[in-house]
């Protein structure tokens, strides 16, 4: 009789540690994904345009989030469809405080998101999703 009433409350809990532990994850793949694409947009001489960039980026980001929930296979020559990745600032400039012609300043920022599911239908979730995303800025001078 007990474990009636307790089994439903432990399965919970038990779906909910699970769950936790796959969105920590995917979060910790998503972050340090979005941080190394910005790194390499900043610190690779060879990408100079916004063009260049965001295929950069969303080939990077594609290739190290490919074993989290939510990632998509890419289709029309996406590397991938989730997560999503955006390039909204790729600069570099030989006129910024610090920057020369042959040291450039470059800043890459880099935003990524994907739709995480959960394996359990939670009453307080929407949807059984949560968007997880990732947003992070890098500046280097290069050639030094």
């Amino acid at each position: 009789m007990e474990l009636a009433i307790i089994l439903p409350i432990l399965l919970a809990m038990a779906g909910g540690a699970v769950d936790l532990a796959r969105a920590y994850q995917a979060w910790l793949t998503l972050e340090s994904a979005t941080r190394n694409a910005a790194e390499y947009l900043a610190t690779t001489p060879t990408i100079t345009t916004q063009a260049q960039a965001d295929a950069a980026a969303a080939e990077l980001v594609c290739r190290e989030t490919d074993t989290i929930p939510g990632w998509i296979q890419g289709s029309g020559g996406n590397p991938c469809d989730a997560p999503d990745v955006s390039v909204p600032t790729f600069t570099t400039s030989t006129t910024a405080t610090g920057a020369t012609f042959t040291n450039p300043i470059a800043t890459a920022q880099v935003v990524t998101s994907v739709e995480f599911q959960t394996l359990v239908p939670w009453p307080l979730l929407p949807h059984d999703a949560v968007t997880l995303s990732a947003d992070r800025t890098y500046s280097i001078v290069r050639n030094k």
